[in-house]
C-alpha cells in the first residue's frame, strides 16, 4: 500500500503531510509575487491524499456584545438552545487570517439558492437552518447568484435565526447577465450594490464583502478596482456596513496583482477551482498570501460540477480535454463504488493554508453528509484515499493544472455558444458607442436585432 506520510510531486519533491493529507502551515511554496507571477515550476503535490454606525465596530446586536455567553472552546457564533451542541463540538473552527472570525471548516455556498445549478431538492429554509444548527457558521452569497435571488431568499431565512449564529459574506463588482453591464467597479455602483445587498439580506452589516474580479478583461479594470472599488469598501467598513474586505475571482494572478498594489488592506481572498483534484495551483500562491496574513477561503471544490456523478452544467467553460479527463475519473470511481464528490470535498477542506471551504448544498441530506466530513474524527476511508491517489496519478496529473483562465465564459453562462461570440466581443470593445457601454439606455429594437443575429 502506498505510504501517505509523504506525497509525490511532479518534480519529485517530497512534502511532509499529516495523517489527513495536509501539509504543516509553515511548509508552503516559497513564492513571492511582489515583482512577478510565481513560477509554475514549484507545485503543491498533485497526488495528495489529502450597521451603519459611524465607527468600525459592528452594531450593538452583534456577537461581540455577547461573547461572555459563549462556553469555552466554542466559536463566538454559538447560541445556546439554537445550535446542536454536540455537532458544534465536533465541527472544526479556524481563525480566518488576521480577522476575528472563527470560521467552520465548511461554509454554506448559496449559488444553488440563486439557481446557478438548477432546482434544489429541499426547502431552502431547511437547508440553511440545518447547516447553521449543525455548526456551519459562514454563509456565502452574491448578487450574481440569480441577480439578487440568492440574497433575497437568504434574507427571509436569516431573519428567523439569531444574528449571532452566523457570519455572512457577499460580493460586489459582477452584476447583470447582459454583456454591457456584467461588471461595474465604479465606487458609486459598488456602494449602491452593497446597500441593496444589505436590504435584501435584511442585515445592518455583512462580515466580509468580496470584490468579484473580472476573469478575462482584468487589465481594463485593475486601476478602477485599486482607486475606486477598494477605497469605497474601506469607507463602507468605517461606516460599519462591512467588517472585512476581500477579493475573489478565478485567475489567481489577478488577485495577487491587486493585493500587491493596493493601499487598502485586503484581509481575505476566496479562490475558485484552484484547490481541487484537477487543479491545485493555489499552492503556488500560498506563501504570497500567508506572508501578508491574508485569510484563504477555498471554493468550487467540485470544479463547478466537473468532479461529480451528474457532470458539469452546459455552460461550464472547461475545454473538452479537461471534461473528458474528469469523466474518466468519475467513471473509475463509480467502478469502485466510490463517490468522487466525497474525495473532492475532503481534498478541498484539507487543502494546506485554507481556513474554510465553501460548498454549495442543495438538500438537507447533502448538508448533513458534508458536515460529517468536516467534523473531527471523520473523513474519507483508507480505500477512498487509495482510489483518490490512483485517479490523481492516472488522470489529473496529466492535466498539469490546466484551467479555463482567459475564457470569456459569461456568454456560456446564459447559453450562448462560443462560436457566436464575435458580435458580443464587438459590442464590448473600447470603441463601442455609448449605447452599448451602459452610458445610456439601450434601444430595445436594436438590441433585439443584435441578439437575433447572435442566436441564429
Amino acid at each position: 500500500m502506498q505510504s501517505h506520510t509523504f506525497s509525490r510531486t511532479r518534480r519529485g519533491v517530497a512534502i511532509p503531510l499529516d495523517a489527513k493529507g495536509s501539509c504543516p502551515q509553515n511548509h508552503v511554496s516559497r513564492v513571492d509575487l511582489d515583482q512577478q507571477r510565481p513560477s509554475t515550476s514549484r507545485q503543491i503535490p498533485r497526488s495528495i491524499s489529502l450597521s451603519t454606525n459611524a465607527s468600525t465596530a459592528p452594531p450593538a446586536n452583534s456577537f461581540h456584545s455577547r461573547k461572555s455567553q459563549v462556553p469555552p472552546n466554542f466559536p463566538p457564533t454559538y447560541v445556546a438552545r439554537f445550535h446542536d451542541e454536540g455537532a458544534v463540538r465536533k465541527m472544526v473552527y479556524q481563525k480566518l487570517g488576521t480577522t476575528d472570525l472563527m470560521v467552520s471548516r465548511m461554509a454554506l455556498g448559496c449559488g444553488p439558492i440563486g439557481g446557478l445549478f438548477g432546482n434544489i431538492d429541499d426547502s431552502i429554509t431547511a437547508i440553511v437552518e440545518t447547516a447553521l444548527r449543525n455548526g456551519v457558521n459562514l454563509i456565502d452569497t452574491a448578487y450574481w447568484y440569480g441577480q439578487s435571488r440568492s440574497e433575497e431568499i437568504l434574507g427571509k431565512v436569516l431573519a428567523k435565526v439569531p444574528r449571532q449564529s452566523f457570519y455572512v459574506s457577499t460580493k460586489v463588482g459582477r452584476f447583470e447577465l447582459d454583456f454591457a453591464r456584467t461588471f461595474d467597479f465604479r465606487a458609486d455602483r459598488i456602494l449602491e450594490s452593497l446597500t441593496s445587498s444589505l436590504k435584501k439580506l435584511r442585515l445592518s452589516y455583512v462580515d466580509i464583502c468580496f470584490v468579484q474580479l473580472h476573469d478575462s478583461e482584468f487589465a481594463a479594470h485593475e486601476n478602477i478596482v485599486l482607486y475606486e472599488t477598494l477605497p469605497a469598501l474601506e469607507m463602507a467598513k468605517h461606516s460599519g456596513k462591512i467588517r472585512h474586505i476581500g477579493l475573489c475571482g478565478y485567475p489567481l494572478a489577478h488577485i495577487a496583482s491587486v493585493v500587491a498594489k493596493s493601499t487598502v488592506r485586503v484581509e481575505v481572498v476566496m479562490s475558485y477551482g484552484h484547490a481541487t483534484l484537477n487543479d491545485n495551483a493555489l499552492g503556488e500562491y500560498l506563501h504570497f498570501f500567508q506572508s501578508r496574513n491574508i485569510g484563504l477561503v477555498n471554493a468550487a471544490s467540485l470544479s463547478m460540477g466537473l468532479l461529480s456523478a451528474e457532470g458539469p452544467p452546459p455552460w461550464h467553460p472547461a475545454s473538452e480535454s479537461i471534461k473528458e479527463t474528469a469523466r474518466a475519473a468519475v467513471h473509475y470511481c463509480q467502478s469502485k463504488n466510490i463517490s468522487i464528490e466525497r474525495l473532492a470535498i475532503d481534498y478541498g477542506i484539507n487543502f494546506p493554508g485554507v481556513s474554510t471551504c465553501v460548498v454549495g448544498m442543495d438538500s438537507v441530506e447533502r448538508v448533513l453528509a458534508d458536515i460529517e466530513m468536516a467534523s473531527t474524527g471523520f473523513g474519507i476511508s483508507e480505500l477512498e484515499q487509495r482510489v483518490r491517489d490512483r485517479i490523481m496519478r492516472r488522470y489529473f496529473d496529466r492535466l498539469e493544472n490546466a484551467n479555463w483562465e482567459g475564457v470569456d465564459w459569461a456568454g456560456v453562462t446564459v447559453g450562448v455558444p462560443r462560436h457566436r461570440f464575435s458580435l458580443l466581443r464587438a459590442v464590448r470593445t473600447s470603441d463601442t458607442p455609448p449605447l452599448f457601454r451602459g452610458e445610456s439606455h439601450l434601444d430595445a429594437d436594436f438590441v433585439l436585432q443584435i441578439l437575433v443575429q447572435i442566436l441564429s
